[in-house]
């Protein structure tokens, strides 16, 4: 009896020692009405830890929303987190792990809270607005959550993205970061995007600047051929870039006059030199740029009338 009495005793003293993980509602309340930045950053920090483990799904008003409000705060730290925070909580491959009974726990919690964020037309635009700041961290978690929404809720995204044009602006000006992880998930996220996107998303990121900012990265790339500076993986940037090129073109007539009118085409002849004695990535960089050209006498793919139809 006695040493029955001891090992019941040291059980509790063991679950009285070791912590409990507090679950999301409690660190949400904790989050919501702390006002110290130490008790903010710690309950936040927990909950992105949590919802890298468990399979969450949150409601707008004291969740989703209460994320993206921190998500602009001036503290860095919290904005990083709350980013980082949605990313995971808008990806259906987390937690990894998912209860036995539960298999597809994550991909309905990921679901669930993508639809929450696009419930409300604020929340994506706010969401978005903190990739105007420099901080690397924002900018790639911000870049993240934003390919989660894209490759879960595709059409909702590009409505609300539609209906908040300068949201799609900052995307857009990432393609100037100089940072290539940051520049690289933008240009990926153009390259996936517009082929797929509604065309009036498309004339958006064209009249923004879309031209400009790409072609400058190809600019950049070919001076730095041959050079001791040169990026290893150039050669799958350029294709990125005029991949993003070309979907810009492919079916907009009114992109198509920009790309003419606007001097782009004029950048794109000049890339075409190619000295006697090349590499067989500067030939293939020719290729990509002629490839583009051609796009430019064809019909836009899909012509159906309006300002996306034939010429």
């Amino acid at each position: 009896r006695a040493l029955s009495l001891r090992v019941v005793m040291a059980f509790f003293t063991s679950l009285l020692a070791t912590p409990r993980k507090a679950s999301g509602k409690t660190l949400l309340e904790r989050l919501g009405g702390a006002t110290q930045l130490d008790d903010r950053r710690d309950a936040l920090a927990s909950f992105k830890e949590l919802s890298a483990e468990e399979p969450l799904r949150l409601i707008v008003e004291g969740g989703i929303g209460l994320l993206v409000r921190l998500a602009g705060d001036e503290d860095a730290q919290l904005a990083r987190d709350a980013l980082e925070t949605l990313s995971n909580l808008c990806d259906v491959g987390v937690p990894a792990e998912v209860p036995e009974d539960r298999p597809n726990a994550n991909r309905v919690a990921g679901e669930h809270n993508c639809d929450m964020l696009l419930s409300d037309a604020e929340l994506l635009p706010a969401a978005l607005a903190p990739l105007e700041r420099s901080d690397f961290y924002v900018r790639f978690h911000g870049l993240a959550l934003l390919r989660q929404l894209l490759a879960t809720r595709a059409d909702k995204t590009h409505e609300a993205l539609l209906h908040a044009p300068a949201a799609a602006g900052r995307v857009l000006a990432l393609l100037e970061d100089e940072r290539d992880i940051v520049r690289n998930e933008a240009l990926h996220l153009m390259r996936d995007v517009v082929p797929t996107a509604p065309p009036e998303l498309a004339n958006i990121l064209a009249f923004q600047g879309g031209f400009e900012s790409l072609l400058t990265i190809a600019e950049g790339i070919v001076r730095e051929e041959g050079s001791e500076t040169a990026d290893a993986g150039a050669g799958a940037v350029f294709a990125d870039t005029f991949d993003a090129l070309g979907a810009l073109l492919a079916r907009h007539v009114a992109n198509r006059r920009l790309f003419v009118e606007g001097g782009a085409l004029g950048r794109v002849l000049s890339l075409l030199a190619l000295p006697p004695s090349h590499t067989s990535g500067q030939a293939a960089r020719i290729r990509l740029a002629c490839r583009t050209l051609w796009q430019l006498l064809r019909p836009p793919a899909g012509a159906a009338g309006g300002e996306a139809g034939g010429e």
